[in-house]
């Protein structure tokens, strides 16, 4: 019954938008960089804006926060060490890394976390118990996600096809890394943002995150030569799909052996299915954007996405027997 869910309420919608902007460029041919620059400008700005400024942390935000940079970390020295064996250049390397230390939380992590625990069995009674709880730790690593993934993972793709100092030089001009600062020192003041007259165009411009991300990947698909046999892409979608989630596994029992009670049962199914995500389109956007093996970045995406849909509810139900939901 969870498998149906996912499919037809998370899955489909999303291929179906990327469906969209295959066909919208078989016809007209869009500006895939133009809607990069939409995407890094104004949407992911507004989004992350809007998303920290109305979380409520919780107290166990540093045990979750602490998880999340241990588990990009790993990815990172896996996706190097991998690399070096594998006589990457630069620009795979990068993009490598981009595709296994980051996820699509954004647009895949949130409408799961929010379908599963709305669905049996974590319906009792016709109520969700546990939602709340499991939106607040989703909203929490979604932050950091995206802070880290346009800061980090844009200077990663950018280091794949230029020198350091230009790579930081680009990341100076994208307004996600104003905007931070500037909505913890609205947050910090307890300035109403609400009131302030940019306030819709940040709630509406965020709210095409979904949409915009996923018919740009469309896009890319279009003008992609896909090889579904590719050695690289389905290593890359092995290391992100099944070695990232068990790690995420250890982090967490880890976790809980350090600092007991850290993690409760709720926030560790949420933080497992954090894991489990696939490859984030801003990876792809990036790589775009940077001509940084925007082939490679566009099918490792592609492919874990696709192959999401089975590993995903395998890990949600382990998560559910380890952690007893």
């Amino acid at each position: 019954m969870l498998f149906i869910y996912l499919i037809e309420h998370t899955m489909l919608p999303i291929f179906s938008l990327i469906l969209i902007g295959f066909l919208l460029d078989r016809k007209f041919r869009l500006d895939i960089n133009t809607l990069a620059k939409l995407m890094f400008y104004v949407i992911v700005p507004s989004f992350i804006f809007e998303n920290i400024y109305e979380t409520q942390f919780p107290e166990a935000s540093y045990n979750i926060l602490a998880a999340a940079f241990a588990l990009m970390a790993l990815m990172f020295i896996i996706a190097t060490v991998i690399s070096k064996l594998k006589g990457y250049d630069g620009c795979m390397l990068e993009s490598l890394r981009n595709a296994t230390m980051f996820n699509n939380s954004g647009n895949l992590g949130v409408a799961l976390v929010a379908l599963v625990f709305s669905h049996p069995p974590f319906l009792v009674d016709g109520k969700t118990p546990y939602l709340g709880e499991a939106m607040v730790v989703q909203i929490l690593l979604l932050i950091v996600q995206n802070v880290t993934l346009n800061t980090i993972g844009l200077y990663q793709a950018g280091r794949g096809r230029m020198s350091a100092r230009n790579a930081i030089s680009v990341i100076l001009h994208m307004p996600i890394v104003y905007v931070f600062p500037l909505v913890i020192l609205t947050k910090y003041f307890e300035l109403d943002a609400t009131q302030f007259f940019l306030w819709p165009i940040i709630t509406h411009s965020s709210e095409m995150l979904l949409p915009v991300a996923m018919i740009s990947m469309g896009v890319q698909l279009s003008r992609t030569k896909i090889q579904w046999l590719n050695y690289d892409v389905w290593l890359a979608s092995f290391l992100k799909l099944i070695v990232a989630p068990v790690l995420g596994l250890g982090i967490v029992y880890m976790s809980n052996v350090f600092a007991p009670g850290g993690f409760t049962p709720v926030a560790a199914l949420v933080f497992l299915i954090y894991c489990a995500v696939p490859s984030p389109v801003n990876s792809a956007i990036f790589a775009i954007e940077f001509n940084n093996c925007p082939e490679y970045a566009t099918q490792v995406v592609m492919n874990t996405t696709v192959l999401s849909g089975i590993s995903i509810p395998m890990f949600i139900f382990l998560g559910h027997v380890l952690f007893s939901v």
